[in-house]
């Protein structure tokens, strides 16, 4: 077997990230995924300065496992296409700013489940179904701003930040769009139907900042920004070294009694002031000083071979690499196989294996992102042999 969805059928009409990283995650289960654009194309197999060779990185990323074809939606005989795909998935996802563009389409979960009443619709909008903000365009800086992020990102003290570089945000929507599908599919194992599923990139974007609204709960203090810190452990957080950062986590007292033994800086061990970790919490102005001092007295390369050997949890910043040849250098990337580089007509590409391992039915990726309509021909093929294929047992009956 190829994974744990393998005889499932995945319709992905999403575009750009969340929607398509759905599909592509269920495509590295096991799920036959087929993409569905428009002639236009997605969104992001173009952009002004994130192409090889004419090509998008984030589609290139977004949508390993697919195959492709080309549906105008608008046109009848393309939306006929559409049904008859329909009456045969499991699955389909989109990921447009509001449920109300499929169904103006002709596809809402309305028509789908009159078509196929065991499909399971997973409609990931913006901002959600309902609300002054339905139907609103989004993308993830503006939902890190909408959902309070930027309010807690920054140097301490400093103005509110957008987290750039990486768009986590959609990648954690994602997932949990993998997680209802899946618990969804699980469902209709029981009852025989399908089902429609509503989440946002708002609501998933709220939900990957609860630690942060805890705070305010259990502290009646609103969280701010610091940095790299983290709020309830000291230190936790990025130090300047005299050349270059190291990151460092001192999760418990134990380690703590470590850090300081690497440092040579035994009085801070005995200090009561930072005897445990809430006094550390309580008196973190006093001791990162101390902390920052020390150092920077020596290079990152230097500080990290004595903390390793002190038992002390802490990482490394590169400079001068792309992220994902550090990665695939990684000894624990490497250990546990976690990135993969796929041959694919724009090059060669470096990508993340699958998250989700299973012994009895392995994941795998099995195809790089597709070319525009590539796969034309062999889906229409497949669908004039499902009609015959039903033509005759209707004869039969």
């Amino acid at each position: 077997m190829s994974g744990p969805l393998e005889g499932i059928r995945v319709l992905d009409f999403g575009m750009a990230a969340v929607g398509p990283v759905t599909a592509t995650h269920l495509g590295i289960l096991g799920a036959g995924v087929i993409k569905i654009e428009s002639p236009r194309g997605d969104v992001v197999r173009s952009g002004a300065n994130s192409t090889v060779r004419g090509m998008g990185f984030t589609f290139i990323g977004n949508n390993v496992t697919k195959r492709d074809i080309v549906l105008d939606l608008k046109v009848d005989k393309d939306r006929e296409i559409a049904y008859q795909l329909v009456a045969s998935a499991d699955v389909a996802v989109d990921n447009f700013r509001s449920k109300e563009i499929m169904s103006r389409l002709g596809l809402g979960y309305e028509v789908m489940s009159s078509i196929n009443p065991r499909i399971i619709y997973l409609q990931s909008s913006a901002y959600g179904s309902l609300g002054p903000m339905d139907g609103m365009l989004s993308h993830e800086w503006f939902t890190q701003a909408a959902a309070g992020h930027a309010s807690v990102n920054g140097k301490a003290g400093g103005p509110p930040e957008i987290l750039r570089g990486t768009a986590h945000l959609d990648w954690n929507g994602a997932m949990l769009n993998v997680f209802g599908i899946m618990l969804a599919l699980h469902a209709r194992e029981k009852t025989g139907r399908g089902m429609a599923i509503d989440t946002s990139q708002f609501q998933s974007t709220i939900t990957a900042g609860f630690t942060r609204w805890v705070e305010f709960f259990a502290t009646g203090e609103a969280p701010v920004p610091m940095g790299s810190a983290r709020a309830n452990i000291v230190p936790d957080q990025a130090f300047e070294t005299a050349f270059g950062y190291v990151s460092i986590s001192v999760l418990n007292n134990g380690i703590w009694a470590r850090f300081c033994q690497a440092l040579e800086l035994p009085d801070l061990r005995s200090d009561p002031r930072f005897a445990t970790n809430a006094n550390r919490v309580d008196n973190r102005a006093a001791l990162l000083p101390m902390l920052e001092a020390r150092l920077k007295k020596r290079s990152a390369w230097h500080w990290l071979k004595i903390l390793r050997q002190h038992g002390v949890p802490c990482g490394e910043y590169f400079e001068g690499k792309p992220r994902s040849h550090i990665a695939l250098e990684h000894p624990q990337t490497q250990a546990n196989e976690t990135m993969v580089t796929l041959e694919t007509p724009w090059g060669p590409m470096n990508q993340s294996a699958g998250y989700l391992k299973f012994s009895r039915t392995p994941t795998k990726i099995t195809r790089p992102a597709p070319e525009l309509d590539q796969h034309r021909e062999e889906i229409l093929a497949e669908l004039a042999e499902r009609v015959d294929w039903q033509d005759a047992a209707r004869s039969h009956d």
